[in-house]
């Protein structure tokens, strides 16, 4: 059996914090096709506004612990500070991705906060459907195709277009949802404490090659007890620990499939598998393809989508 990968970590990381493309400083706005599929991405979370539309397939998102079931032309959004991932999609799922900072609304955000929320408006409506939505998903749908096709084309006065459309974006989401429509569920972000959270990130981080890792391990290294442990993770992440745990490792395969020309059975012991049978099933089902077929196939021609914490400054 290769040997576990024993490169320390820094403890100075923030997990799961995303560490994707940079955003503009002058116009903080990007967007773009996944094209890697199928779509899927472990819990994380950043400073940025995300709006996720569906183009193909179906998948499962969690939004701050809240599990929602997305289907192909459902548009997901979810607010800055927001712990969430996307998971389990079904065979050739993409999506294609707007993200956004808050400072595009310069003193005018204040204009568009909810109470509830303790932030934006867009989180009112976390998932929208053209079967439930009607004219709200209609009308968001278009702002979004507009706004992707001025951000392609960008022809002259393109970033005064993008940003007319997120206002407008935002003042549907004000005045057309209403606020009680919001599941009640605690805001987590860089402003509030975070750090049983944060630590059972960094736990998950540092030991996923460690195929001995156990829940006993994370919930002793915090000093709290299995079932508060287990309450905590379940409560705020919408995922259990071993489940959790599993998508950690199979990322982290699939990246080193992409990147390395490694072995597979070397990538399933350093990515903390106990069998290579246990690998191959697992990425199967998670995937769509086997890892080798996901390495030779359209995985290797595709640009690998990052997911990576930075270190705090």
């Amino acid at each position: 059996m290769p040997e576990r990968n024993t490169e320390s970590r820094s403890v100075n990381e923030r997990p799961f914090y995303e560490n994707g493309p940079p955003l503009d400083r002058f116009f903080p706005f990007l967007a773009r096709d996944t094209l890697k599929a199928p779509f899927w991405f472990p819990l994380h979370w950043h400073e940025r506004v995300e709006i996720v539309y569906i183009l193909r397939g179906s998948f499962r998102a969690s939004i701050n612990g809240i599990p929602h079931e997305g289907n192909q032309s459902d548009i997901i959004t979810v607010n800055a500070g927001l712990i969430h991932g996307f998971f389990d999609p079904s065979p050739g799922a993409y999506a294609r991705i707007f993200q956004f900072g808050l400072e595009i609304f310069d003193e005018t955000l204040l204009e568009i906060q909810d109470r509830n929320l303790h932030g934006p408006v867009f989180s009112r409506r976390p998932l929208i459907t053209p079967s439930r939505d009607g004219k709200i998903h209609s009308r968001t749908e278009g702002l979004l195709m507009d706004i992707f096709e001025e951000y392609q084309q960008k022809d002259p006065g393109y970033r005064l277009v993008i940003k007319s459309k997120i206002y407008e974006l935002a003042v549907m989401f004000l005045r057309d949802i209403p606020a009680e429509q919001v599941p009640q569920k605690k805001v987590y972000g860089k402003k509030n404490n975070t750090r049983h959270l944060e630590r059972v990130f960094s736990l998950m981080l540092e030991n996923y090659d460690n195929p001995d890792f156990t829940l006993e391990d994370a919930a002793r290294d915090i000093g709290l007890s299995k079932c508060h442990f287990s309450r905590l993770l379940k409560e705020q992440t919408g995922q259990g620990f071993h489940d959790h745990l599993t998508r950690i490792r199979l990322r982290q395969a699939e990246k080193s499939l992409v990147e390395s020309d490694r072995p597979v059975t070397d990538i399933a012991y350093n990515c903390g598998f106990g069998s290579l049978s246990t690998f191959n099933r697992l990425f199967k089902a998670y995937t769509g393809a086997s890892p080798s077929v996901y390495r030779n196939g359209k995985a290797a021609l595709l640009p690998y989508e990052r997911w990576e914490p930075v270190k705090s400054k």
